[in-house]
């Protein structure tokens, strides 16, 4: 990426960032957003610094729970998913189960989890790894499906084997689907780990946001949601050039 395509890409959000923070700053020095609700900017900047290290510590646990879930929940979802597309009973029988299990709100079975695993790092790598799981095994099962017709005839022709036929056409057809997935997991995957802490762990941001509520530790609260925050948005990030390392014919949004 060039500098001007890096300025043109950056400067937009980097503008909105600074404009929501200013509105910020306004309401809260005029009283309009309380801040026993919401601390003006200086002050979460504040409780930022001076929580470094208990940030820094639960943080480090989250970030374990969530990209470690994210991870296995990723995997077990490719390996599923190449399983059902090779079956057509397979996928007549669990796909639609696959399907349904996402009217399921993954925080009303979190208790559940944490009563049969236990609190701790087992019962949020489950957690996370289950939120994971099944938009991978959606989305690579139908992209699994996407390659051409002509080029599984192709294969056939040359007696190519199915490991054969999986590597040379069906996976790289897969992969827009499958860093979508990827995508949509990554966005959650924290916040996934978060809801874990909650209910199942006394450390992590989760734990931190639950305590610094108890005891009206609003800023250090907040301090935590910022954390939370800027820890998913990299590791969409790293999704996202991941993405175009694994992708370069892939088209790019314009910039213009």
């Amino acid at each position: 990426m060039t500098r001007q395509n890096a300025v043109s890409v950056l400067l937009p959000p980097g503008v909105l960032v600074v404009v929501i923070v200013g509105v910020w700053a306004w309401m809260s020095a005029h009283g309009i957003i309380p801040n026993y609700l919401l601390p003006p900017p200086l002050v979460l900047l504040k409780a930022l610094v001076a929580n470094a290290s208990e940030l820094l510590r639960h943080g480090t646990a989250t970030t374990m729970e969530a990209v470690g879930g994210f991870a296995i929940g990723s995997l077990l979802g490719v390996g599923a998913a190449i399983l059902l597309a090779s079956s057509r009973w397979l996928r007549q029988c669990f796909f639609p189960l696959a399907l349904a299990s996402q009217a399921v709100p993954l925080a009303a079975i979190t208790p559940l989890i944490v009563l049969l695993i236990g609190r701790g790092l087992p019962s949020i790598l489950t957690v996370v790894s289950i939120a994971a799981f099944f938009p991978m095994l959606i989305n690579m099962t139908r992209g699994l499906r996407e390659a051409d017709i002509g080029y599984h005839e192709l294969l056939h022709s040359l007696s190519a084997t199915s490991a054969q036929r999986l590597r040379m056409i069906e996976l790289p057809a897969a992969l827009p689907y499958m860093f979508a997935a990827l995508k949509v997991s990554a966005s959650a995957a924290f916040i996934t780990a978060i809801v874990g802490e909650w209910i199942g762990s006394n450390v992590g941001l989760g734990y931190l946001i639950v305590i610094s509520g108890q005891y009206f530790k609003i800023p250090a609260l907040w301090a935590a949601v910022v954390v939370t925050a800027v820890l998913t948005l990299l590791l969409v990030g790293l999704v996202t050039l991941a993405e175009r390392w694994a992708m370069p014919w892939a088209p790019r949004e314009s910039t213009s």
